[in-house]
């Protein structure tokens, strides 16, 4: 129940408006210039400006040779060095992978990372191609070492608790003594 006074349809004031007509707009009120010709700007003058707004390179040329950990990943890739899923087709290594191997690659065999300066004198992370692909070889085979050691020692898991059965059974029971 709505009170009275407050916001009740009786209290709205109701202002309609109309659309101003055709008539009110006679051509006579605009005032154009005859003179007033439009500017087109020429494409070199695109090109400059656009040049203009894209910011300088934040990273130079590397040396012959070498490249980024993400470089790396692309590499490893076009050599089909990630490995194979259950269904055949080629596993990708992303970069993130190659990022995470730097950070935790055994102190036994290191990452193979250098820091050099590009072409514009920044200081970058590189890794020389052939030092990177042999690493990650060697990486590949310390994992399948890994998986068969495991695999293993499942099994040898697996097969003792059944040996220990046997025994067991094999064994006279033990007496209370009193």
């Amino acid at each position: 129940m709505a009170r009275r006074g407050r916001g009740t349809m009786e209290d709205a004031v109701v202002e309609t408006q109309t659309e101003p007509s055709f008539e009110e707009f006679a051509a006579e009120d605009v005032d154009v210039p005859d003179d007033e010709t439009e500017e087109v700007a020429t494409e070199t003058e695109a090109k400059d400006d656009k040049a203009a707004k894209t910011p300088a390179k934040s990273k130079g040329e590397l040396p012959e040779g070498v490249v980024t950990p993400v470089g790396l990943a692309h590499e490893l890739n076009k050599r089909g060095l990630g490995g194979v899923d259950d269904e055949g087709k080629p596993k990708v290594i992303p970069p993130q992978m190659v990022y995470s191997y730097k950070k935790t690659a055994p102190a036994s065999d290191p990452f193979p990372i250098k820091v050099v300066e590009d072409s514009l004198g920044k200081k970058r992370d590189v890794v020389d191609i052939e030092e990177g692909v042999a690493w990650w070889e060697r990486k590949n085979e310390r994992v399948a070492t890994r998986k068969a050691n495991a695999t293993k020692k499942a099994e040898a898991k697996a097969a003792k608790p059944v040996d220990a059965v046997a025994e067991v059974e094999d064994t006279e029971p033990a007496t209370e003594v009193e």
